[in-house]
């Protein structure tokens, strides 16, 4: 074989690879922007998940009936935002809670946005004989009216998805399933709060296939369930 003849055998296997490498490439790249998708998602799920555990941990060791300085639920002269909601000194067990998820400076990654229906619930139960008795708050604990059993940053937002349907009209967890969570716990009588943050997460990278798929933004839903003293139902003292 003559060096023309080789010359020739090289550039047929060079126009080859090239077009190999053209079918190839738009699948290696579509694979590896779908690697970091995911490793965005799986981080916003771990700091949605991480903030949930925060705020369970604080309002664990506290009493639920502490409701700032103007003794509601949903006071009127709280916003939502940091310098008034979150920095009160006054603690608002609900609100100071919530401040995980909406203070820039507890949550500087997950935007955390009412328009975009994103939401923390609050619930407190109290469980008896391994049933659940109450939640909280409740009537008893709403003096400006009639609580649903569960406290909401955001009226609610919770039973919407991420295109404002509503989707939800029942707790995510009901008596019956904490009660199945717990019943083989000791001890029988205890509290329990519950911190559940609902996320909706805009894809970081938008690949047309995947986001059909999956949809974005999506909604993420995190919780944790921590001991709560303060619900703990007290025996009723015998005359």
């Amino acid at each position: 074989m003559n060096i023309i003849d080789k010359i020739k055998r090289m550039r047929d296997h060079s126009g080859q690879s090239l077009v190999e490498l053209a079918l190839i490439l738009p699948l290696l790249l579509l694979m590896l922007a779908g690697m970091v998708e995911v490793a965005f998602g799986m981080f916003a799920y771990m700091t949605a998940l991480d903030l949930t555990r925060e705020a369970a941990r604080f309002v664990s060791v506290r009493d639920y009936h502490e409701l700032g300085s103007t003794n509601s639920l949903h006071p009127t002269d709280y916003v939502l935002d940091p310098d008034a909601a979150c920095q009160d000194s006054a603690l608002h067990y609900y609100y100071d809670a919530a401040c995980f998820f909406i203070d820039p400076d507890l949550n500087s990654f997950l935007e955390f946005d009412e328009d975009k229906y994103d939401d923390v619930v609050i619930t407190v139960f109290t469980v008896a004989g391994n049933v659940v008795t109450d939640r909280h708050p409740g009537p008893s604990d709403a003096p400006a009216g009639p609580d649903p059993g569960h406290w909401s940053l955001f009226d609610d937002n919770w039973q919407k998805d991420c295109q404002g349907n509503v989707v939800e009209t029942e707790p995510t967890f009901t008596n019956e399933e904490v009660e199945n969570m717990f019943v083989n716990t000791a001890p029988k009588a205890k509290g329990l709060v519950l911190v559940e943050g609902f996320i909706c997460y805009d894809q970081m990278i938008y690949i047309p296939i995947i986001s059909e798929f999956i949809g974005s933004p999506f909604r993420i839903h995190t919780y944790t369930f921590m001991p709560a003293p303060e619900a703990i139902p007290t025996p009723t003292p015998i005359p």
